[in-house]
């Protein structure tokens, strides 16, 4: 997961940064294969982390949370690039991706062992 948001904020870092079509191209498949395994993994530990008679809602819950977060963060990027230009959304979210990596940094080790059995002693 560490991993994974690392490569989503440098995501946002290039493309505020390229001028070459080629490359922002190249940086969006990139970003397309950290989305199939970001989900697979937050799916995996999600479902390793809820019990069973909650799942379905906590997933709605973070179904709603995606959903709402695309919606207001689609509003917000057309605001930044009208009023800032084009690369604006970029930064905005590099500067963003990074303050959430250094904020979770430390409980995402906690996060992806939830649910897990404890070692035998």
């Amino acid at each position: 997961m560490r991993i994974g948001l690392v490569i989503e904020t440098f995501t946002h870092l290039t493309l505020a940064l390229t001028r070459q079509p080629w490359v922002a191209v190249l940086v969006m498949v990139v970003f397309g294969a950290h989305a199939f395994v970001w989900n697979t993994t937050s799916t995996t530990i999600r479902q390793r982390a809820v019990p069973g008679d909650l799942l379905g809602r906590v997933t709605s819950v973070y179904m709603i949370g995606l959903i709402a977060g695309l919606v207001v963060g689609t509003a917000l990027g057309g605001v930044l690039a009208d009023v800032w230009g084009l690369r604006a959304p970029f930064w905005f979210g590099f500067f963003g991706s990074g303050a959430l990596v250094l904020l979770l940094w430390r409980e995402l080790g906690h996060i992806a062992h939830a649910g897990e059995a404890p070692l035998p002693v």
